[in-house]
């Protein structure tokens, strides 16, 4: 029987806080290292939209890990799937999207998400976290900013 908990096999490894986006704002959160991770998975919260308001999101790569030459991951590839279909405010508040790609789909070796608030600022989060470690167990690559993971035991 293999024991391994969520907290053991996921890694939170990039975030854009909640906060309140200005329209025109864009953002790109922290990467994840795809030499360490075989699976990255991004979930975008928006809790409440500026009237209005839209929210895009797509993944990218570079090879620096603080993504400051990021380009988006189709850019060179046949990839689809890469930016989520647009969140607009008429659809409601506390929506969520996700984007998940694997490290054989990716020419660079850092993901990460561009988040583009349009029309009305509105409130959002990121958290971006690595799946399937090459290192076990792949809390320990854990950001900075996790303060507590605990499982029920």
């Amino acid at each position: 029987m293999y024991t391994e908990q969520l907290t053991q096999a996921l890694s939170i490894q990039a975030q854009v806080p909640s906060q309140n986006l200005g329209t025109g704002t864009t953002t790109i959160t922290g990467s994840v290292d795809m030499q360490k991770f075989r699976r990255a998975i991004f979930l975008l919260n928006v809790g409440a939209f500026g009237a209005s308001g839209t929210v895009d999101m797509k993944l990218v790569e570079d090879t620096n890990s603080n993504l400051s030459t990021a380009t988006d991951v189709a850019a060179d590839t046949s990839l689809t799937n890469v930016a989520i279909t647009q969140l607009v405010a008429g659809g409601g508040n506390n929506r969520f999207a996700s984007l998940e790609i694997r490290s054989d789909q990716v020419a660079k070796r850092y993901v990460g998400v561009k988040v583009t608030i349009g029309t009305a600022a509105s409130q959002v989060c990121v958290i971006g976290l690595g799946g399937e470690a090459v290192e076990k167990p792949g809390g320990l690559n854990d950001i900075a900013a996790v303060a507590q993971r605990l499982a029920a035991a």
